[in-house]
């Protein structure tokens, strides 16, 4: 296997080359295994840092195994390893290794939109898991809309009623209000109705740094594919059907001589949305645009909404199923665009 200086600890970007082989025959070389984070390029000629080329998924690992195997018994053959994600390179022995960088810890400014999950109800406050090695954060009774929007001083009732709004092991959306100078808490509120529970969904974690900041962070896909996308400066996006617009005109037909507030109207359209089940079609594009995220994530580019419907495009256009869209090879296929774009 040629020298390299990519063989010792050292940090790669995606799509970057790590090692080549290009020995003969009759060198004494047997080459490199291909660990986890890379893949492997065929490679012929002149090969220089950096150049991608196109990559031929492997059907399943037993191909794979058979490839490596294949390149041991004929070097000559001349492949180069690729990093698939950002890390530190690590060798054991043949076998060459990218572990993936530890995300960055989320630092909250005000005016941040945050997806946090209920750790605990306490005495007029709740306590909010934000994730990536940051405090829980908190979110006071104060902060909150009460039901129909109604607006006055909180009182005793109220917090005896606190897990009547948001319980232990809820999800909710929310900005970021204050942040505390003695410790860096993070304080929240939920009082724009754009912001509450989160049901009926799900969410994925990515690294903060890859949620740009952005004027908007509520993102609606095409109506081809009919998801809404919440993303949260702390790395959590929520992914959702959206609502439909039949939905929202049969209240106001039902409503129009009663004229009831918009608090009240989107809480109406937020209770329909979590009783109502989720056809098996929409699942299956809520999991494609899951895995579109989780795949925008592992090579280290941004998520926005055009990066998710780019990569979610790309996934039908080459055919690949959801259950096989992480799989390493087709992680580099379907993100090539935003990566060269990048």
């Amino acid at each position: 296997m040629s020298a390299s200086p990519f063989l010792t600890r050292h940090l790669v970007v995606p799509g970057q080359l790590i090692a080549i082989s290009s020995e003969g025959e009759g060198s004494s070389s047997v080459g490199f295994l291909r660990g986890h984070g890379t893949y492997v390029e065929n490679h012929s000629g002149q090969v220089e840092a950096g150049a991608t080329s196109t990559i031929e998924p492997y059907d399943s690992c037993e191909n794979e195994e058979a490839e490596e195997e294949d390149f041991l018994k004929n070097p000559s053959r001349g492949l180069r390893l690729v990093a698939s994600v950002a890390g530190v390179v690590e060798r054991v022995n043949k076998l060459i290794s990218v572990v993936p960088t530890a995300p960055m810890p989320y630092v909250g400014h005000v005016g941040d939109l945050v997806i946090g999950r209920v750790l605990s109800v306490g005495s007029s406050r709740w306590k909010v898991d934000l994730g990536c090695g940051v405090h829980p954060a908190r979110l006071p009774l104060s902060g909150v809309n009460l039901p129909g929007g109604v607006q006055r001083i909180r009182t005793a009732q109220d917090a005896l009623a606190m897990r009547l709004l948001f319980k232990e092991g809820d999800l909710l959306s929310a900005e970021v209000q204050s942040v505390q100078h003695g410790d860096g808490v993070l304080v929240l509120h939920t009082r724009s109705l754009r912001y509450g529970k989160l049901e009926n969904g799900c969410v994925v974690s990515v690294p903060p740094a890859l949620i740009v900041r952005m004027k908007q962070h509520f993102a609606t896909l095409p109506e081809h594919v009919g998801v809404d996308v919440l993303l949260g400066k702390n790395g959590m996006v929520w992914i959702q059907r959206t609502v439909p617009k039949s939905w929202s005109d049969s209240i106001a037909k039902s409503e129009e001589e009663i004229e009831a507030p918009l608090a009240e109207t989107l809480q109406k359209l937020r209770q329909r949305h979590a009783e109502t089940p989720v056809e098996h079609s929409m699942r299956e594009r809520i999991a494609r645009v899951k895995n579109s995220v989780e795949a925008l994530a592992l090579v280290y580019c941004a998520i926005t909404k055009d990066n998710i419907v780019s990569v979610y495009e790309a996934s039908i256009e080459h055919q690949v199923t959801v259950k096989d869209m992480l799989h390493p090879d087709v992680i580099l296929k379907i993100t090539s665009f935003t990566r060269q774009k990048r």
